[in-house]
């Protein structure tokens, strides 16, 4: 499932600059058989997630400003990413389990790829979803774990700056990565770029590259701005503790689920962002003389995801706001031993109305816990 064996220690830094970045796009395509490059690009003046050409395609000269309901692109060089994610790969929001012929024969069996795929400048937080996916869907979902099996290597992007709707650091998600990836880079300044690994792989890359060690004062910036990061975001939300702990106690809060769910339309936006959310309903169809089975991502909080032959069981809408924050925060506890939140805050940036789960999970922990 991409990245081999984690190196013991990759606290080694190395500083290059974007010549080294193409470099080692080339040597991971050479080494997988010309494995093709995901990752984020510009595309028609917006940020997406698909298939690179080069690496000269990644968002370079560009800085996104995010707010809840709000996301725009400026000039800059801290890009965090757009509303897709890697997701969008692994379990595209339409795919085919199986596709028959008129003769019964079996055309095309779990909508899977090719060749190999290089996931390459996705952020920490990205990485985490993946992970949390794996735990969840890997095994369990053929698409997805095929998709998931054609990943050979994981370039990582970490963040020096988090937007305004960033907590990642808070549910250890971010903004630097240290496992789960074959190497990882961080921007300094428009051509000075810092690289670490975090595989054998990404080790034998790096020394093929011939990226020079890191100077002190390369270290020491980038330390400042980790930890300028971190300790920004830290104080965006609660802790994770003290968010399940009043979860428990309010889960039967009526008014207050009911408050904080008054601006919501039910439209699903954060459920189709979320790096994490994994729900799909399964669709038959006849088309051009196929029949196929088809999944298609849907989301806790759209009214029909609780309608069923029974009857409705979320009809309120509150209650599937409720549930969205119960899953992130409760269940994926349960099911994985970890929260199902990165902090990316794609569900508060694209959210039409602003919604902010900052917002929501501060609200939520405001009265104390008896």
């Amino acid at each position: 499932m991409g990245v081999e064996k984690v190196v013991a220690s990759s606290s080694e830094l190395f500083v290059g600059n974007f010549r080294d970045l193409e470099a080692i796009a080339r040597l991971l395509q050479k080494s997988f058989d010309g494995a093709k490059l995901y990752g984020y690009k510009l595309q028609n003046d917006r940020a997406v997630f698909g298939e690179l050409s080069s690496v000269s395609e990644l968002p370079l000269k560009v800085a996104d400003v995010q707010k809840p309901g709000s996301y725009r692109l400026v000039s800059g060089i801290r890009f965090r990413h757009g509303s897709g994610s890697p997701k969008v790969y692994l379990l595209p929001p339409e795919h085919a389990f199986i596709v028959v012929s008129q003769n019964y024969d079996i055309a095309e069996l779990y909508n899977g790829v090719k060749e190999g795929a290089i996931l390459f400048g996705i952020k920490p937080c990205d990485r985490k979803a993946i992970e949390i996916l794996d735990r969840i869907i890997y095994g369990k979902n053929p698409v997805y774990t095929k998709r998931r099996d054609a990943v050979k290597a994981i370039v990582v992007e970490e963040c020096l700056e988090p937007a305004e709707t960033c907590f990642c650091s808070a549910v250890n998600a971010g903004p630097t990565i240290s496992t789960g990836f074959d190497v990882a880079y961080a921007r300094l300044h428009e051509d000075l770029y810092l690289f670490k690994f975090g595989s054998s792989l990404g080790e034998k890359i790096l020394s093929r590259v011939g990226v020079k060690k890191a100077e002190e004062s390369h270290v020491k910036e980038y330390l400042e701005l980790v930890n300028k990061a971190t300790s920004t975001m830290n104080t965006r939300v609660p802790s994770t503790k003290n968010v399940q702990d009043n979860l428990k106690a309010r889960v039967n809060d009526k008014k207050f689920w009911e408050e904080v769910s008054s601006k919501c339309v039910g439209c699903g936006n954060c459920n189709y962002v979320c790096p994490t959310c994994f729900c799909i309903e399964i669709e038959d169809r006849i088309e051009d003389g196929y029949s196929k089975r088809v999944g298609m991502w849907t989301g806790c909080r759209t009214y029909t995801y609780g309608l069923v032959a029974g009857g409705h069981f979320r009809r309120d809408l509150y209650t599937r706001f409720r549930h969205f924050v119960l899953h992130k925060f409760t269940f994926y506890p349960m099911q994985v031993g970890d929260v199902g939140c990165v902090g990316c805050g794609r569900c508060s940036v694209w959210c039409p109305l602003g919604i902010d789960l900052k917002e929501t999970l501060n609200r939520l922990t405001e009265v104390k816990v008896q």
